[in-house]
């Protein structure tokens, strides 16, 4: 456990509280994520303080996540539970269970929070997860991101409300200084974990908040990183406003899940924009939760710039160039997505892309269309829609339902078996992503 001292002048008021958390009373269910830290400890403190005093706040929920990676995890989820219950919420604590990675392991352990929390927030209803992100994580990423070359999309700020994979996420403090809300606990006489690996210089993010200190005496202070980052965010708004004009008018998605963009729509569009759009496609189509770095879109668009028919694979997607358009498709890659097998009433996501519902009792069965094919000797009576490469069907979904015939999206049949749902998730919502200059692709290409 750590405390600090000499700083509860500068704690969070009750008024300033109000002010930063108004923009949660439209919700009706929230859940805040918990790790025990000094941050996120302080932002449940001053939500359940903020819940009492307000009439017509949501229903709140506490997240906390033992990752099994240290033998004191448990006892600080305890802690967390414990400190959450004291103020009248709710708590869950999560459990990574399973092997767990040997390698970038920080990485690894976001992911599976973040997996356990959105299920755990589907399960409970819930409408949006609050993540504790303040003013200093924001001026960190912003040196992190330009240290790896990140252009206008990757510099720019954490949004205050944003989405990811279908799932709202709400960071009201990214106004707030970091020792703010340990003055907030400090007056409270409330103390919190340390996790040794937030003081280990072998994490980037630990040698950068290293040098803030000597940053800011030079005028870099996390509040003019955290400026400049936001101001970043308005022209990648800006450009994405170009972005999905361009593929709302211009862009063909099938319901099977490729997607293809005429050349002639890419022939004025400024560099930044082309190169969002296809680091857009790729991710979407892809079904990735980032975006590929800007040095591999490089050299992707490169290798498509050689000649008419050339194709690259990146982000678990496939992309060629054809004479007339930009063809993206999903990887099928060496390893196929798991089949998705029911025999119940149920919704479910398939390969990270389709939505598949089912109102019935029957044995209902999703698989890709290669597979399918491939089990059933190449057969299985569908024919590949024309005008597209046959490839780009490899991972459609295939759907298997008792005698019903196999049905794929778009191929001929009007609508699925009785009884079941299938379709494609927007594939064009706005989404971060790094970007930097690059060469007009239209331009290289005709």
């Amino acid at each position: 456990m750590a405390a600090s001292d000499g700083i509860s002048s500068r704690a969070i008021a009750p008024e300033e509280a109000d002010r930063l958390f108004s923009v949660l009373g439209g919700y009706r269910k929230l859940a805040v994520a918990v790790s025990g830290g000094a941050d996120s400890l302080a932002l449940m403190v001053l939500l359940a303080e903020w819940r009492r005093r307000t009439p017509a706040a949501p229903d709140l929920l506490v997240f906390t996540v033992d990752h099994g990676l240290r033998p004191e995890a448990a006892a600080e989820t305890g802690m967390v539970a414990e400190l959450a219950r004291a103020r009248g919420l709710d708590c869950r604590i999560l459990t990574w269970s399973g092997e767990k990675p040997l390698a970038n392991r920080q990485a690894q352990a976001r992911e599976a929070r973040f997996a356990l929390m959105t299920r755990a927030l589907a399960e409970e209803g819930g409408d949006a997860l609050i993540l504790a992100h303040h003013l200093d994580d924001q001026a960190e990423t912003f040196l992190l991101r330009l240290a790896r070359g990140s252009g206008v999309y990757g510099l720019a700020a954490m949004a205050p409300v944003a989405t990811r994979e279908g799932i709202a996420i709400l960071r009201p403090l990214l106004g707030v200084a970091k020792e703010r809300l340990v003055a907030s606990l400090v007056e409270r006489g409330i103390a919190w974990c340390e996790d040794p690996s937030n003081a280990d210089p072998a994490h980037a993010r630990v040698r950068m908040r290293r040098l803030m200190p000597d940053l800011a005496a030079e005028g870099l202070t996390p509040q003019r990183l955290a400026r400049t980052a936001s101001r970043l965010s308005r022209a990648a708004s800006a450009l994405d406003c170009w972005l999905h004009d361009v593929l709302a008018r211009h862009a063909e998605v099938h319901p099977a899940g490729p997607v293809r963009v005429p050349l002639s729509a890419l022939q004025d569009l400024p560099e930044e924009v082309l190169l969002r759009l296809v680091s857009h496609l790729l991710t979407r189509v892809g079904a990735q939760a980032y975006p590929p770095r800007v040095e591999k879109l490089e050299r992707l668009i490169g290798e498509l710039a050689q000649a008419e028919g050339a194709q690259a694979t990146l982000c678990g997607a496939v992309v060629r160039r054809t004479a007339s358009a930009l063809v993206v498709w999903r990887e099928h890659g060496r390893v196929s997505p798991e089949p998705l097998r029911a025999q119940a009433p149920g919704s479910w996501v398939w390969d990270g892309r389709f939505a598949v519902s089912m109102t019935t009792l029957d044995r209902l069965e999703v698989l890709a269309l290669a597979d399918a094919r491939r089990r059933d000797g190449g057969g299985v009576g569908l024919v590949s829609p024309e005008g597209w490469p046959a490839q780009a069907f490899d991972r459609a979904p295939c759907l298997l339902r008792g005698d019903d015939a196999p049905y794929c999206p778009g191929f001929g049949r009007a609508a699925p078996p009785a009884g079941v749902g299938i379709s494609l998730r927007p594939l064009f919502q706005a989404a971060k992503s790094s970007g930097n200059s690059l060469n007009s692709l239209h331009s290289r290409m005709t």
